[in-house]
């Protein structure tokens, strides 16, 4: 149970990080405006949180800086529900981003995922 417990938090908390890329990029792409200014704007703003993410969130990130990395997170997932929101036409879609994304994070936080060297 416990196992199974832990690669599910590991699999939301992955799914929220893709769900937050593709927020940023949908974000980008709409802000911007559809043609290649919008491909721009979608591909830097997702390259962008990616080198982020990797340089100081990741778990094997390159600058291991306990607060770098909760500054980033929660960087790019505020920046996310920000611009969900600017570009949303329902407050539901954001505030359920917010939840699910809140949540699983403090889930994953909390032993035995915390523990658990996957």
């Amino acid at each position: 149970m416990t196992l199974a417990y832990v690669w599910s938090v590991s699999l939301l908390v992955f799914l929220s990080e893709i769900l937050m890329l593709v927020v940023l990029g949908r974000a980008g792409w709409r802000l911007a405006g559809p043609g290649a200014l919008g491909w721009v704007a979608a591909t830097a703003l997702v390259v962008g949180a990616c080198v982020l993410w990797g340089l100081f969130a990741a778990p094997r990130a390159t600058v291991d800086v306990v607060a770098l990395r909760y500054a980033v997170k929660i960087g790019l997932y505020g920046a996310a529900a920000a611009l969900l929101a600017v570009t949303s036409t329902s407050p539901r879609v954001v505030v359920g981003f917010a939840a699910f994304v809140l949540v699983v994070n403090v889930l994953a936080l909390l032993p035995p995922v915390a523990d658990a060297a996957l």
